[in-house]
Parts: structure tokens; C-alpha cells; sequence
């Protein structure tokens, strides 16, 4: 992937998340693309035609044939019935995706700047994965995913080598059975990952060749700086690349995750008992079981409900139980109808709000109550506090445990004073679960660095926020700034001359907006964009 133009198959992986379908031209999947356009008459030499499917027709196909075009993707489920393809022209269909403006986009991010790709194609498949953990797939789900994503085997083992999900690519399912047998043992992990402690410190994917003419990818799972199982992606005739890396690296986050929810669930039931959050996160009640609990503990049914998750911030901290007990002094209050619930080191709020408050007015404010009351009594230690998005069904409960959870890690990352509410954290709650991948970091560097080198880059960098955040409008810019038009103007010519970049592109713009929000999550103090 780092040859001067990418191949068809290099630029479609990264591109679609949904199976090419190759209906011609599938053994030149290798040849190399120079451009993606979408309209035939732009088509010259070794360029990528993309067209609605529906639209799609004998004549324009010849037109790109005649024009030497490197493959033609159809968009889109439908295709003319008497569609006839000129010999020698690759065609590929990719069913479901209907958006040609955002498909070009993303094949140009793919040819351009692959690094930038790679990065926009992993939040992508962390968000896929992440919404099948929220949803409960479980890890069955989870494997069947990430070889939709891939074309890969994939296996999940416990710590013990156990299978805990595994799924079949179509060029091992015939002989999937003993690819298992093979890979059980835990003897056939690479060596460095035979220790678990080791692995759960310096965890990185390794590259195998195991019996049977098989390779593999492998990743320890870890949870709690411990290897407590691990992923494979497996093929037997095909390279692993970039793309298998990514479904690895996210793929183990997530694993982790998963893992560690049921191992979090299990713990909390011995620890709380016959605790009614414990019992639904576990989703261990019958719904009419739910219900009745739920009303005995004075909630109703026909409203929705918002988790909140509030925990301590720095070194030497008040007990988790002074905590508890800010918590419920602003229940009392605001006369809000919850249910505070003590977990680990964290105190769990079920707060009721309108059905209708997609804002999730009640518990936003006893979040801003606690956090504010938090620093009267206590101003050297930071409460912080994330909100979930509203439930309107006691299933959903979980869900907004867990948009909680990412939220509360994001206001301890960024210094937080106020309560987060998940759907206001945008792309940080994504760059968040992978900001030590190697390529995030590269990504950054390679894209903010020289403007981070300068010494005045702080004014530098508002002013490039500034500038994106108006959409490039400079009179807006200079306002927000306080600054007169022509020193604006001096300002980008220099950033841009820094960076050596052309920020009118599109691309380029959308690739420093990127790596500013990665930028600032690590800077104390960062703010989310509303």
C-alpha cells in the first residue's frame, strides 16, 4: 500500500465497509488508480468511474472501457437487467451504498493520503464494533463483523486458549474445523505473548505463520494491563495489511470491553446483591420483573431515564462514600426522582426526565449541582461527572450506562468542570478508545507537527480553530478573534506556509480538523466542540 498510486483492491478496502462484489475484471483488482470520478466524461487512464447502480447502462460502460478506465463500482442494490460489461473492464458493485459524493470523497482520502484513510477508516469500524457492543451482540457478533469488515477468520480466545466466538471466512470454511484444532492450544501464540503480564504491558498485534500454510494476526485482548484472551484474523493465501490491522487493534479494544462488562456485571451482582441497576445492566430480569422493581423504587414507567456517573479526580481523593453522600443531597434539593447506586469507586445516578427533554434537563443540572457543591467542599479535588443520552425503555438502561462511562472518561481527560453529555462529545468519544494506536499519533505528528514546533503555535492553533470552526468565513474569523482582516490574513499564509499545505483543499482541511480535535483531547483544559 505505499506504492505511488494505490491498487483497486488497496483503495477499496479502505473505502467500503460493505463486500465489493467483483461482476467483472476481479484478477486485475491489483492494477494501480490514479483518480475516482462520476462522470464518464471525465474518465481518462487508470481512473475509478463511480455510478448509481440504477443508472448504470451498456453504453456508459463502454465509454469507460473505451477511455481505458481502471474499473467502474456500481452503487447501489439495483442493476439494469440487460446490463452488457465490454471485455476487459473491471466492474464492481457495492450494494447499499447510495451516497456518490461521499463514496468519492472517501476513495480520494484512500488515493491521496492514505495515513489519513487508514485513521477515518478505523473511527469507522471503532464505531461499527462499538455500537455492536452497545447493542449486545456479544462476542459472536463481534467476530462475524470483523470478518465482514476484513474477509478474514477470526477467533477469540479466553485466557486459556478457550474459544469464546469464532468465525469462518469463505475461503477457510471448508476446512474451519481444523484451523480451530490447530490454533487452540496455547502453545501456538507467538512467543511474546505466552506471558500474559508481558502482553497486557506491550500490547501490539503479531504476525504468524502457523501449520497448514495458515497466517494469522494476533492480538491479546487485555483488561487491566493483563492478557485476558486474544484475537486472531486468519487467512491462508493472502497477505494481511493495513486494513486487518485496524479490525485487529479495534476489534481487541472492544473484545476488552465486552470482557470486561461481564466481568464488571458479575462483580457488581456479589457486591450489591439484589441492586435493581445490577440486575438490569445484567439483563438477568424479565421484563415484567423490571417493571415492578422499577415502579417500587418510585420511578415511572412512561418517562424516560438518564445514567450518570460520578467519580473523584486527582491524587489523595474523599472516600467514594463523601461522594454518595454529595449525591444525594442534590437529589434531595431539586426533588429529582433517581436511584443512587455506590460502583467501585464511582456513584451511579438513575435520574428521571421527560420523555420529551432530548436535552435531559433534570439530571444535567443535578450533574452541575454535585460538581458545583463538589468544589465548595472539596476544592482541591474535581468531581467529574458523564451524562448518558435519555432511555425511554428500561432495556436502553445499559446503554446509557455505558454513553455515561465514555463521557465521565472524557471530562477526567480534558479537566472537565462540567458535566459531559455523551451526545455532545462528537469524535472525541471515538478518539478516545484509540489514541495509542501508532497511527493516530503518527497521524498528528505528520499533519500538526511543524505548526506545534513554532513557538508561538498556541496562537497559531486558535486561529486554525477559530478559522474552521466559521467554516473559513474570514470577516467571522477576525471578529471571533479580535483581530483586524489583514492580520487573519498574515496568520493563515503563515500556518499554511508552515504546514506547506493548501487549506482550501477539502481534504487537507478535513485532515487538520482531525488531527486538532486529537491534538486537544491530550491537552488539559480541551473543550469539546458543542
Amino acid at each position: 500500500m505505499n506504492a505511488e498510486f494505490p491498487s483497486l483492491s488497496d483503495v477499496f478496502r479502505l473505502t467500503f465497509a460493505e463486500p465489493v462484489e467483483w461482476l467483472s475484471g476481479e484478477q486485475q483488482r491489483s492494477q494501480p488508480v490514479q483518480w475516482v470520478v462520476t462522470s464518464p466524461g471525465e474518465v481518462q487512464r487508470s481512473d475509478v468511474l463511480l455510478l448509481p447502480a440504477e443508472h448504470a447502462s451498456t453504453e456508459l460502460l463502454q465509454q469507460a472501457a473505451s477511455r481505458q478506465a481502471a474499473a467502474v463500482v456500481l452503487l447501489g442494490p439495483a442493476l439494469p437487467g440487460d446490463l452488457e460489461i465490454p471485455p476487459g473492464l473491471p466492474v464492481a458493485r457495492v450494494s447499499g451504498r447510495e451516497n456518490l459524493a461521499s463514496a468519492q470523497r472517501m476513495m480520494l482520502t484512500a488515493l491521496i493520503n492514505q495515513r489519513a484513510a487508514l485513521v477515518e477508516r478505523g473511527v469507522r469500524i471503532h464505531t461499527q464494533l462499538s455500537a455492536l457492543e452497545a447493542e449486545g451482540a456479544g462476542l459472536e457478533g463481534l467476530a462475524k463483523a470483523m470478518t465482514e469488515i476484513c474477509g478474514r477468520g477470526v477467533l477469540i480466545q479466553d485466557k486459556r486458549g478457550g474459544i469464546l466466538a469464532a468465525c469462518a471466512s469463505a475461503e477457510l470454511e471448508p476446512v474451519w474445523e481444523q484451523v480451530l484444532e490447530t490454533l487452540r492450544p496455547l502453545g501456538s501464540l507467538p512467543e511474546p505473548l505466552l506471558d500474559r503480564k508481558k502482553a497486557g504491558r506491550n500490547a501490539e498485534a503479531i504476525y504468524q505463520e502457523v501449520p497448514g500454510g495458515l497466517k494469522r494476526l494476533v492480538m491479546p485482548i487485555t483488561v487491566a494491563g493483563m492478557a485476558r484472551g486474544y484475537l486472531s484474523l486468519i487467512t491462508r493465501q493472502e497477505h494481511l495489511d493495513e486494513l486487518d490491522r485496524l479490525v485487529v487493534w479495534h476489534g481487541s479494544m472492544i473484545c476488552a470491553t465486552d470482557m470486561s462488562r461481564h466481568k464488571a456485571v458479575r462483580e457488581m451482582k456479589k457486591r450489591l446483591g439484589g441492586d435493581l441497576l445490577a440486575a438490569i445492566l445484567e439483563e438477568s430480569l424479565a421484563p415484567r420483573d423490571a417493571a415492578l422493581w422499577v415502579q417500587n423504587m418510585g420511578l415511572e414507567l412512561d418517562q424516560a431515564h438518564v445514567v450518570l456517573r460520578f467519580a473523584w479526580d486527582g491524587q489523595n481523593t474523599p472516600s467514594r462514600r463523601r461522594l454518595e453522600t454529595l449525591v444525594n443531597t442534590e437529589v434531595a434539593n431539586l426533588r429529582l426522582r433517581v436511584i443512587v447506586s455506590p460502583m467501585a469507586s464511582e456513584v451511579i445516578c438513575i435520574c428521571q426526565v421527560p420523555p420529551d427533554d432530548s436535552r435531559a434537563g433534570p439530571a444535567v443540572e443535578l450533574a452541575k449541582a454535585v460538581i458545583a457543591q463538589g468544589k465548595r467542599e472539596y476544592p482541591q479535588v474535581p468531581v467529574r461527572c458523564g451524562v448518558g443520552s435519555p432511555a425511554a425503555e428500561i432495556g436502553s438502561w445499559r446503554i446509557s450506562f455505558r454513553q455515561a462511562g465514555q463521557a465521565l472518561e472524557m471530562a477526567r481527560r480534558l479537566k472537565e468542570d462540567r458535566p459531559l453529555y455523551y451526545p455532545d462529545l462528537s469524535i472525541y468519544r471515538l478518539l478516545l478508545q484509540i489514541e495509542h494506536n501508532p497511527e493516530l499519533i503518527a497521524f498528528q505528528e505528520e499533519t500538526l507537527g511543524p505548526l506545534l514546533a513554532q513557538e508561538n503555535h498556541q496562537e497559531l492553533l486558535r486561529t486554525l480553530e477559530a478559522y474552521f470552526k466559521h467554516n473559513g468565513n474570514l470577516t467571522q474569523t477576525a471578529e471571533a478573534l479580535y483581530v483586524h482582516r489583514n492580520t487573519l490574513l498574515y496568520r493563515m499564509e503563515r500556518i499554511a506556509s508552515i504546514l506547506n499545505q493548501d487549506l482550501d483543499d477539502p481534504e487537507t482541511r478535513l485532515a487538520l480538523q482531525l488531527a486538532l480535535y486529537i491534538h486537544r483531547m491530550g491537552q488539559p483544559g480541551g473543550r469539546p466542540r458543542q
